[in-house]
């Protein structure tokens, strides 16, 4: 494969991975900021932040979880990256907190030996992080729901943007995504 070839196959994942972080930005369904702002009793603003915050985290998630291949949750993050870099000039509390807000939810995915849902503990981070340390079941069930949907628009986001996988069980994807395009 040719430099030439390799330079329109990084910028086509390049593209794929902006349309799929510009997925991403959607603003949060105003009923769900009404909910959280009066059982959190914070601002419009605080909760508008955190969805911010939870859509990308999942949609990072979904992206190292879900992808057609092992490097589109990379392209994915870099495409975060540059748009927190934007963000930075007018935004530069919000573009700093990200990566702490990632890692929280990010972590919650990774706690083994509980019998809890992995939507269910990013509902917990979603909820803590707008103020909610002990929420009621309710509270927890609508949270998921909140998750719930994130993760289905990222998920169709994902497959709009980069594909349908169709992947052996024994193979990385990776691997065949190098026999196939000769790129990797």
């Amino acid at each position: 494969m040719g430099l030439l070839a390799n330079l329109r196959e990084q910028r086509r994942r390049q593209a794929a991975a902006e349309r799929y972080v510009a997925s991403l930005l959607v603003p949060a369904d105003a009923e769900d900021v009404a909910w959280l702002m009066e059982g959190a009793g914070v601002s419009r603003a605080v909760v508008e932040r955190e969805l911010a915050f939870a859509q990308r985290a999942i949609g990072l998630i979904v992206a190292e979880r879900d992808a057609l291949d092992d490097r589109t949750a990379a392209d994915v993050a870099h495409a975060i990256d540059a748009l927190v870099k934007r963000e930075a000039g007018s935004q530069r509390e919000q573009a700093e907190d990200w990566i702490d807000h990632w890692l929280e939810y990010h972590d919650a995915l990774d706690v083994r030996g509980r019998a809890e849902p992995p939507l269910r503990r990013i509902a917990r981070v979603l909820l803590r992080r707008v103020g909610v340390s002990d929420p009621g079941s309710a509270q927890l069930v609508r949270a998921v729901g909140i998750v719930t949907r994130n993760r289905l628009a990222a998920n169709e986001a994902l497959t709009a943007a980069f594909g349908v996988a169709d992947l052996p069980e024994d193979r990385l994807p990776s691997e065949v995504y190098r026999e196939r395009t000769g790129h990797g």
